[in-house]
Formats: C-alpha cells, sequence, structure tokens
C-alpha cells in the first residue's frame, strides 16, 4: 500500500505533520521539515519532556553537525512515532532545539524514512512511502 501526502513545492522547505506517543498513551501533533540529510529525527528537548521523554536522564548521546559546529545530544526512544501516514514503534530520536525562528519544531530524518521507499514528486508537491518488501 502506498500513501500519499501533499506538501506547498512553492514553499522552501518540505513541512510534514509528525506525531509522538506520549509514555502515557496520548498523542503530541507538531510540525517538522522532511530532512533527507538528517541521519536522526530530531524533536525539541521541551517536546520530548512534555511528552514524558526525560532527555536529562538519557545516557545515550549522539554527535550532530549543525552550521554552528559539533554538539552532543540526548538520544530517547519514543513509544512510536506516525509521519506521512505510517508508523514505526520505538524509535530513537535526539532532542535538540532548532534554531530560533525555525518554522518547524524538529526533523524528520532518515532514521524514519529508511523504513520506506519513497518518492518526492517535487514538481506536483506529493510525497509517496511504501513499506520496504
Amino acid at each position: 500500500m502506498i500513501t500519499r501526502t501533499t506538501f506547498d513545492s512553492s514553499a522552501n522547505l518540505i513541512l510534514v505533520k509528525v506525531e509522538v506517543e506520549e509514555l502515557r498513551g496520548e498523542r503530541t501533533l507538531f510540525p517538522a521539515a522532511f530532512d533527507t540529510g538528517a541521519t536522526f529525527t530530531i524533536i525539541p528537548p521541551d517536546i520530548a519532556l512534555d511528552l514524558g521523554y526525560d532527555h536529562a536522564k538519557s545516557k545515550a548521546r549522539k554527535r550532530i553537525f549543525t552550521g554552528s559546529g559539533v554538539e552532543l545530544c540526548p538520544l530517547v526512544t519514543v513509544k512510536s512515532i506516525t509521519a506521512l501516514g505510517r508508523t514505526i514503534k520505538n524509535l530513537d530520536v535526539l532532542c535538540h532545539d532548532l534554531p530560533e525562528g525555525s518554522c518547524v519544531d524538529g526533523l524528520l530524518g532518515l532514521d524514519f524514512l529508511r523504513n520506506f521507499d519513497f518518492v518526492v514528486k517535487y514538481s506536483e508537491g506529493i510525497i509517496e512511502l511504501k513499506k520496504k518488501t
């Protein structure tokens, strides 16, 4: 089964809605950038904490390269994350704030996307996702 998601192809980046399952079972939705250049999905620390994931207690850390240099970010495992009509359970995500003034709260990275075959039809403003076989 292929899922199709539309986006504004005139915008400077592809915006998607990401839904993360809280530890209590509820879900929180926030805007993220579809980012094939990001190895990990990134959610802001304050959203992670609101969801019940205490990034400060995480022993796992990953280095990321940003425009301002190298940073060490906590890694937390979320119960599930849904985007583009698909859900991945127990995904490790990084907790990191994006620069002030960003129009998104996080990034949807390759750790999520590598679970699928996908096509971006930029001229049509469509992303098609299919579970890998």
